[in-house]
């Protein structure tokens, strides 16, 4: 499907375009940047819907310098509120990968002598509206050589939907939820049961709609994150050990490419994009619009229980008691899966726990009762228990009778309580591994122990915080080859998602300072546990080490030289760059200049 503007509209816009063959992407300082001239041209052609970029926190310097309409008072109230930021449309949750240009007094990193400044915020916004709009801005920001960044709601941890001298595709407007029942499969007879989802929905939304209709989609953990680049990084949450990931329910996309082309991708036509978008990696083919996604039947009941394990004392007996129980219950979790269950672990560890170990396990059930969760967790509670005897009673346990659910969206609102403020605008880098069997029950105990305790280390405070999300299992073992997609291969034999801390970030450090000491730990510490660990395994790209050296084949693993032809196919401008993302490693993006400019 071609462009919707016609070829002397765009012909029109592009005169005096520069060559796009530079060596770095323009800036303000060429003199090839668009003219004020130009701009306006564009925002001419595009329905009045460019934004020049205000960062919200203006309000708090002398002269609010970028005119902002929010009060210093309302930004500064609001800064760790992902709905804040996602209602704005240059803010992101996480700040430090734009620079810290405008922060709000309080905020993580905030030094008043910096001021504020655009930074590390695009330079323009496009609030689009419809598809025409995205197609021709992007076709006019990758003639004039502009690196094109997009936003859906800012959730990204690693600062994809934000840089420099960038032009910034919103996506927040395209909101559609439409239910079919009977939607056409593309080359089939048959019909599919889908939801036709905008990209600019968040989960929340999707999940309300979802329910109304007796529906259930599978989608994200927390409330405010958006369709767009959790779907197409693989997109986990509390349903995917059941039916797959997000990325795995796609039957067709409505895409963009930075040429200015409308791609239908099903398939039947464009598969290569179809099959890049399944978990390919976010912001790096073109501009997503919208979504069609299989739907499951709405589950009758949900039951949330919580299992946690504590040590009784800081002696090293009941540190040592903790440690081999906790191994135990990791070990177990395949077995819970199997079962039906899914879930989340936190683990706190020295300081983080009052210098003990700490282990709250979150399980969930769909369609059954607390008291069939209760049977399905007592044998891990037995053995969990036998470990813990051979100390006398250094540990402690306690599973108290699951909560019981009249549907999912009652259940997901207990996972996401009202007064959960969030962690917009905090500071921290993980790293992740996706662990199967192999991992958790082919090794021997002492050195699973072991694997655990290098996890929970950190780089100086003594704080270790580690995540196990319980996404893998059946569900994503099961998805139909002709479904599966760029997705790394590893989520099919993957029962656990672990995530974990553990690095120094200097808040008053220049942020390019502070993350490339960051990245060096977690590089020689983190990955390298992995590599020994499981070194055929792969990670989940949305939650994982922005720095990570060895990112083609732990993001991307066997698809990555496919999606470098895809990549160069439909950006032949290379005007979508990310982090980790396909052919990055050809880029260096410099926080301190915003300068991105080729490293050959």
């Amino acid at each position: 499907m071609q462009i919707l503007q016609s070829q002397s509209v765009l012909a029109a816009l592009l005169t005096g375009a520069s060559a796009s063959n530079s060596t770095c992407k323009t800036t303000p300082l060429d003199v090839n940047w668009p003219s004020d001239e130009q701009w306006q041209a564009l925002n001419v052609s595009i329905g009045g819907t460019l934004i020049k970029t205000s960062p919200v926190a203006s309000s708090c310097y002398p002269g609010n310098p970028f005119n902002s309409t929010t009060s210093c008072e309302l930004a500064t109230s609001s800064w760790t509120l992902s709905q804040f930021h996602a209602a704005l449309p240059e803010s992101i949750d996480y700040p430090f990968y734009a620079n810290n240009s405008c922060l709000p007094p309080g905020a993580s990193g905030f030094a008043e002598q910096k001021g504020c400044s655009i930074g590390g915020f695009p330079e323009y916004i496009v609030n689009a509206t419809s598809e025409e709009q995205v197609s021709i801005a992007l076709a006019w920001a990758s003639e004039h050589n502009l690196r094109i960044v997009v936003k859906g709601t800012g959730h990204d941890m690693n600062g994809r939907s934000s840089g420099a001298y960038a032009l910034s595709i919103w996506t927040h407007n395209f909101q559609g939820i439409e239910f079919d029942s009977s939607w056409p499969i593309p080359g089939s007879n048959t019909t599919a049961d889908v939801v036709i989802a905008g990209s600019g929905n968040n989960w929340l939304r999707i999940y309300t709609a979802a329910e109304n209709a007796g529906k259930l989609v599978v989608g994200g953990g927390a409330p405010t994150v958006g369709l767009g680049g959790h779907i197409q990084g693989g997109g986990h949450g509390p349903t995917s050990s059941h039916y797959g990931l997000a990325a795995d329910q796609i039957l067709q996309v409505r895409i963009i490419t930075t040429n200015g082309t409308i791609y239908v991708a099903n398939s039947q036509q464009n598969q290569d994009l179809l099959w890049a978008i399944r978990g390919g990696g976010a912001g790096q083919y073109g501009v997503v619009t919208e979504y069609v996604l299989k739907t499951h039947p709405a589950p009758t009941s949900a039951v949330l229980g919580t299992l946690t394990l504590f040590a009784n004392g800081t002696d090293n007996s009941s540190i040592a008691a903790a440690w081999d129980a906790f191994a135990v219950n990791v070990a177990g979790i395949p077995d819970l899966m199997d079962a039906g269950l899914a879930g989340q672990m936190t683990v706190l560890s020295g300081s983080s726990s009052g210098g003990t170990l700490r282990a709250v396990h979150d399980l969930y059930g769909y369609n059954m009762t607390a008291e069939t969760m209760s049977s399905i967790v007592a044998p891990l509670i037995a053995k969990i228990n036998a470990e813990g005897a051979k100390a006398n009673g250094s540990i402690t346990l306690s599973f108290p009778t699951p909560r019981e659910f009249s549907n999912f969206t009652t259940f997901f609102s207990a996972l996401n309580p009202e007064s959960a403020t969030g962690a917009s605008g905090a500071l921290s880098m993980m790293s992740s591994r996706l662990l199967g069997r192999e991992q958790l029950n082919n090794v021997p105990h002492e050195q699973l122990v072991g694997y655990l305790q290098r996890a929970l280390e950190s780089q100086s405070d003594g704080r270790g915080i580690m995540i196990f999300g319980m996404q893998g299992g059946k569900g994503p073992a099961s998805v139909p080859e002709d479904m599966r997609g760029a997705l790394h291969s590893s989520w099919r034999t993957a029962y656990l998602h672990a995530i974990t801390l553990g690095a120094d970030i200097d808040a008053e450090a220049a942020p390019q300072t502070a993350l490339a000491s960051a990245a060096e730990w977690m590089n020689a510490k983190r990955e390298t546990l992995w590599q020994e660990w499981a070194p055929e395994m792969g990670s989940y790209m949305n939650e994982a080490n922005p720095y990570n050296l060895n990112f083609k084949k732990d993001y991307y693993g066997s698809s990555y030289e496919g999606l470098v032809g895809i990549k160069k196919l439909y950006d032949p401008t290379e005007s979508l760059f990310v982090l980790t993302g396909v052919g990055s490693d050809g880029w260096d993006y410099n926080l301190n200049t915003g300068k991105l400019c080729r490293t050959e």
